[in-house]
């Protein structure tokens, strides 16, 4: 269990009673920040949290590299999460960095300004520990035995898939299917038409099919981690008439709220979408893609809903930080089973 903290972020702090951690989550669209305290009884117990979108993906799929206004950006927010971090009596901090850094050419270059000027031990994971990550993070608070679950998280960059049996992993996929990078490639300028929709579904229906078997995942549980998801689950509350919660946590979300939630979207303006109930407006401009890849997913594994995690990576590296129970490990024969029914499915 993950409890949340009571008081504002950058209050002043109390006196640090056990051993406090942070974890900071260096993605294409978002960076942010948790710190928290871990004990085996209660788990982990937040004290603070920051997030911003200096959106470091900006620009990427067609140059290759970082941006240096986005750069300045993720710098000077990674400077505010290192004060919270002093003030809070952070002993241990993790950090890292994903889609976006680990494809650009100069990503290895931001790491090191990160390291050497604020003193953050920022790393570069690879796609399956990001991906492993944000499922540890979920298996820690939903029950997953006896279940097919699949994971998804969908960053700026990229689409992380984790499959698990029972709680065992199978399958872990990394696809170019992250919001900030498809809404510049397929929906530049704002634009929205339905022909440009489409055109960007037909190209998700395409990857998904080269990722992961439909047949093999069909009907299983769909778990979706990240801001497209929570994002998701504010909109479908507020047009639900449900009043907003703390958390969307849990939230369970059907396929045609999604695609009517496209449809709807579609049909605003920029402006309006910055309007919409229960959708940050610095996302708004992303949505329509996130929602695209959600609307794919759901349609290739035969899926009609899909519940919201309010936990990802973020949790998942303080749960590893803590000594929290390791996640099960794949077994051979099943992935040689899962990559077997993915060439089956590809030949469809």
């Amino acid at each position: 269990m993950i409890a949340r903290p009571a008081a504002a972020p950058g209050a002043a702090p109390s006196p640090p009673a056990r051993e406090r951690f942070a974890a900071i989550d260096v993605g294409s669209n978002s960076v942010r920040l948790l710190v928290a305290e871990y004990d085996s009884a209660s788990g982990l117990n937040v004290i603070d949290e920051l997030k911003d979108q200096p959106r470091l993906a900006a620009g990427l799929a067609r140059t290759g590299c970082l941006d240096e206004a986005a750069i300045e950006r993720a710098l000077q927010t990674l400077a505010r999460m290192r004060e919270v971090c002093q003030r809070r009596g952070v002993k241990r901090i993790a950090a890292v960095a994903t889609a976006a850094v680990r494809e650009a050419e100069n990503g290895p270059w931001f790491v090191r300004r990160v390291r050497q000027e604020l003193d953050i031990p920022l790393r570069i994971i690879d796609a399956e520990t990001e991906a492993a990550l944000s499922y540890r993070s979920v298996a820690h608070h939903f029950r997953l035995a006896g279940e097919r679950t699949l994971v998804a998280d969908i960053g700026g960059g990229s689409l992380e898939l984790i499959g698990a049996v029972d709680g065992l992993v199978e399958l872990t996929v990394s696809l170019p299917l992250g919001a900030v990078r498809l809404t510049e490639l397929h929906l530049p300028d704002d634009r929205a038409a339905h022909k440009e929709i489409q055109r960007l579904r037909a190209y998700v229906k395409k990857r998904l099919k080269r990722g992961i078997s439909g047949r093999a995942w069909a009907a299983a549980t769909v778990i979706g981690s990240g801001g497209t998801f929570t994002s998701l689950g504010r909109m479908v509350q507020a047009r639900r008439g449900l009043p907003a919660g703390d958390t969307v946590h849990g939230v369970s979300v059907t396929a045609a709220e999604v695609e009517q939630l496209i449809d709807w979207l579609a049909s605003r303006t920029p402006e309006q979408r910055r309007q919409v109930p229960g959708l940050n407006p610095e996302r708004a401009d992303i949505i329509l893609a996130g929602l695209a890849v959600t609307a794919e997913l759901l349609d290739w594994v035969r899926t009609r809903t899909l519940t919201v995690s309010a936990f990802g990576l973020r949790e998942g590296l303080l749960l590893e930080m803590a000594g929290a129970k390791e996640i099960s490990t794949p077994d051979p024969l099943r992935l040689f089973r899962e990559f077997a029914e993915r060439c089956q499915s590809d030949r469809r």
